[in-house]
């Protein structure tokens, strides 16, 4: 009987781990679809990404954050009916996720120098189109609007290419030189947003 009792308290035990482990598990695959909604309605807005394969990336967010809710509920609800075949699907799939997130973690730091340089190469072509292309023009202000950064380097990119520096540039009209964003150019803010 005292081996019974010992054995019932072990496996409370342990169920109280697992119930703490899918909390977490719940909090990071609502991370992942905070993210990938975040990402999504970003890449919305320019139309440079939607030709290319990073407009990939926040729906895998999406799928794996789903899919790991779904797979935490199968956790506790076999747990919660004591059924060990519910439970050791839970423990596989886990597995198979948890392997597949980390190929998809390592692939992200691999091709993160990718995205840099593609950051990099879209800034560049957008302002050495700024003033042919009214689609490179409408782009490049929105990103300047949105980061608070004028042209690819500085503000010089306009000034060394004889152009008015744009409103996109400046805090409020008119456009002067009090009032221009003191940040660095969009290049910089690009890398350092690709960075996070």
């Amino acid at each position: 009987m005292g081996l019974n009792k010992t054995k019932n308290s072990s496996l409370n035990c342990i169920k109280v781990l697992h119930y703490i482990v899918i909390v977490y598990i719940l909090c990071v695959s609502l991370c992942l679809i905070g993210i990938g909604i975040y990402l999504i309605s970003s890449f919305h807005h320019y139309d440079f990404t939607k030709d290319h394969d990073y407009t990939i990336i926040p729906i895998i967010l999406l799928c794996s954050g789903f899919v790991s809710i779904l797979v935490c509920i199968l956790g506790i609800f076999g747990s919660k009916v004591d059924n060990l075949c519910l439970i050791k699907l839970y423990a596989a799939i886990m597995c198979i996720m948890l392997i597949m997130e980390l190929c998809i973690a390592i692939a992200a730091a691999i091709l993160r120098t990718n995205l840099e340089n593609y950051a990099t190469n879209t800034v560049n072509d957008l302002m050495s189109n700024y003033a042919n292309d009214i689609n490179a023009e409408t782009q490049l202000n929105q990103i300047q609007k949105q980061y608070e950064c004028c042209g690819a380097n500085s503000v010089v990119d306009y000034l060394a290419t004889n152009m008015t520096t744009p409103s996109s540039c400046c805090s409020a009209p008119p456009c002067a030189d009090k009032n221009i964003y003191p940040k660095m150019g969009c290049i910089s803010i690009s890398l350092l947003t690709s960075r996070c």
